[in-house]
């Protein structure tokens, strides 16, 4: 129920965005079966919460047979106040619940921000972003790279035997729809780990299965779980990026020097303070430079002491041979 709606219209459902519980006294509700018939279908298709109809001004002992089939039939909750109630005392304290939730979860929401932005800040491994995440929701989570296998996981206080019991099959059959998705059968909640149009891997949140509830019914996944599943699959998701353009860097940053080296576009002190920087002292040391060439015929290697480098005289090693 997302909010409470007062009307005495028999055409409501025309100004109503769903999730309304619409309180009545059903003064003005059609006589006929048809128009009761019509009246709880428009309700049931714009998606409202539930009908309370109070009585003593229109109906006082039962209400309309046709209302009460048409409701069962729609699976529209149908409620009756039998003595006089004050709607705007039922608003006022509805209302108020529904604001309180509201704000409740704009707190989660951003203690939920401010968490992860700290994993991702400070590069946290990935078993610490999964154990935070079932710390926060209560509950076993499993992330797995898309062969289905185990990376990091956290059983929440459950048996972490049991959790990983023939993980990779029953992994394998849980495919929900889109990039967050529920299955109710396993209780799983589920999302993809990737960034830049490339998934390397998923996040599950391991919940109770429907089935194994007795007279349970299928539940929506509250939508703090799916927000923290999803915000710690982005801190995972950025982790792995920053850590691949790091290396990326420090490589970039090799190539460069080894380039300068070889075009001479470098002093020999600026070598020695780049390589110092870059944790690769040179002073007292030897270093042999390997320089191979592709053609058609003998292959010439040239072996180049550079002044300062600490190194000596070599024999020239034999030509290499073209391999393929």
């Amino acid at each position: 129920m997302r909010w409470v709606h007062v009307s005495e219209l028999s055409d409501v459902a025309g100004v109503l965005q769903g999730g309304e519980l619409i309180l009545t006294t059903g003064i003005v509700l059609p006589e006929d079966r048809e128009g009761l018939a019509r009246y709880v279908r428009e309700l049931a298709e714009v998606g409202a919460a539930g009908l309370v109809v109070e009585f003593g001004r229109r109906y006082f002992d039962t209400l309309p047979r046709a209302l009460v089939h048409a409701a069962e039939q729609r699976g529209l909750p149908l409620i009756v106040l039998r003595r006089e109630l004050r709607f705007v005392a039922v608003t006022e304290a509805v209302h108020a619940l529904v604001v309180n939730e509201q704000l409740e979860e704009l707190r989660s929401s951003e203690a939920i921000h401010q968490i992860f932005n700290e994993l991702a800040v400070e590069g946290a491994e990935p078993v610490e972003v999964v154990r935070q995440v079932s710390r926060m929701a209560q509950t076993p989570v499993v992330l797995e790279n898309l062969s289905h296998q185990v990376l990091a996981y956290d059983a929440g206080g459950q048996s972490a035997q049991v959790l990983l019991a023939g993980w990779e099959s029953r992994s394998r059959g849980v495919r929900p729809a889109g990039r967050t998705g529920h299955d109710p059968r396993t209780g799983w909640l589920v999302t993809q780990v990737g960034a830049r149009g490339h998934d390397w891997g998923r996040l599950v949140l391991v919940g109770t299965p429907v089935s194994a509830q007795e007279h349970a019914v299928p539940q929506d996944v509250p939508h703090r779980h799916t927000m923290l599943l999803e915000r710690a699959a982005a801190t995972l998701a950025l982790n792995r990026l920053l850590v691949r353009d790091r290396e990326s860097l420090e490589r970039q940053t090799h190539r460069t020097l080894l380039s300068g080296i070889l075009t001479h576009a470098l002093t020999v002190s600026d070598v020695a303070l780049r390589a110092n920087a870059l944790g690769v002292p040179l002073e007292g040391r030897g270093w042999w430079a390997w320089c191979c060439g592709a053609g058609t015929g003998p292959l010439r290697r040239h072996w180049r002491r550079r002044p300062g480098c600490g190194t000596s005289p070599r024999p020239r090693p034999p030509p290499c041979a073209r391999s393929g």
